[in-house]
């Protein structure tokens, strides 16, 4: 709420000058209620008309003071672009309203308005320095006020910006994905529809859901995990029909089914492990799933079988995709290991949701 409020310029300022007003009449008050003569002390409502009165003719000066300089600081004309040209400036600028003020104050506020002389000359050395010092402390006030707003207003501007720049890398991210994924399951469907199988037709309508889930669900934030566990069943289905000889075995278990996670990060273990487990088998091949989500804590392993001659390396084109993702969606709060050998290949993931809750 205070962030909002000091987004506006114009109401900030308004506000900040109410504030220190209100602080110097009552400091003028003070001051005066010792000041003046014994017969004006007596009325505490005359004092106050003479608080207000004269801060209102000292911050004539004060004010205007304030803002030239704040020109004259964030000024981007070639005039000023110099720093001894905005400190010759700064400086005529102060001692023009320093002698504005000394006028006032020795002139109208002590003559006219308390009808009292001054005690001391309108130029003296103790006159000049009291009007420089009262400048100094309400500018030097204003100033500090303003460079805290204009910078809170650029960390807003960098963290919104930083915040876009990581959702289109995400995005990105994940167009890269389902291409892939759709590519490889039109070669599935063409495979079957050469063999004339009668599995296309289920086939085609379990692509179609998954598509529509990606195209409508992966433009989300996030979305709850038996969504995408439902996903997963749909896809899984889909390579069992492609690939017969294939053993699939999925456990999963979650104690919360609100919990929501970014969509299309499991999916991607398990395409990982179809194409280069089953796809590139030539004998029987199985697929271990399991996932569990106790207490906020994601547990989630995939395990296919690879062939001896299978090149590990070409797997982690795809996980360079997703580790980044992860990356930037669960920062310090997930944990991806590998394991592999000659006849397997392991990933485990686990995410840390305890946050979110």
């Amino acid at each position: 709420m205070i962030f909002v409020l000091m987004k506006n310029k114009p109401r900030t300022h308004l506000i900040f000058w109410l504030i220190y007003f209100i602080f110097q009449v009552n400091s003028e008050y003070a001051y005066l209620d010792n000041y003046l003569p014994q017969h004006l002390q007596a009325d505490w409502l005359l004092i106050l008309w003479f608080a207000f009165v004269s801060i209102l003719v000292f911050d004539l000066s004060i004010i205007p003071c304030f803002y030239f300089l704040l020109a004259i600081i964030d000024g981007k004309s070639n005039f000023l672009r110099s720093t001894a040209s905005k400190i010759i400036l700064s400086i005529a600028v102060i001692a023009f309203f320093v002698v504005i003020f000394r006028i006032s104050c020795h002139s109208f506020v002590f003559s006219i308005v308390y009808k009292v002389e001054e005690d001391i000359d309108s130029f003296s050395l103790f006159g000049i320095f009291n009007a420089l010092m009262n400048i100094g402390f309400g500018v030097s006030l204003a100033l500090g006020m303003e460079k805290f707003r204009q910078q809170l207003v650029i960390q807003e501007e960098l963290n919104e910006l930083r915040t876009e720049k990581l959702s289109n890398e995400i995005k990105f991210l994940k167009t890269q994905i389902n291409p892939h994924f759709l590519f490889n399951t039109l070669n599935n469907i063409y495979g079957l529809a050469l063999k004339k199988s009668d599995d296309t037709p289920e086939v085609i309508l379990k692509l179609a859901k998954i598509m529509r889930y990606n195209i409508y669900e992966s433009g989300c934030d996030s979305v709850p995990l038996v969504k995408e566990i439902e996903n997963l069943e749909d896809f899984i289905e889909i390579n069992k029909i492609r690939h017969k000889n294939l053993s699939v075995d999925f456990e999963h278990s979650i104690d919360n089914t609100s919990q929501v996670i970014s969509p299309l990060i499991l999916l991607q273990f398990v395409e990982n492990a179809f194409k280069h487990g089953a796809s590139e088998s030539v004998s029987a091949s199985c697929l271990k799933i399991k996932l569990t989500l106790k207490e906020h804590i994601l547990y989630y392993e995939v395990s296919n079988s690879v062939e001896v001659s299978h090149n590990i390396s070409s797997t982690k084109i795809g996980l360079q995709n997703i580790k980044r993702q992860l990356e930037l969606l669960y920062p310090d709060r997930h944990q991806l290991s590998i394991q592999q050998n000659n006849d397997n290949y392991t990933v485990i993931l686990t995410i840390d949701f305890t946050h979110e809750s």
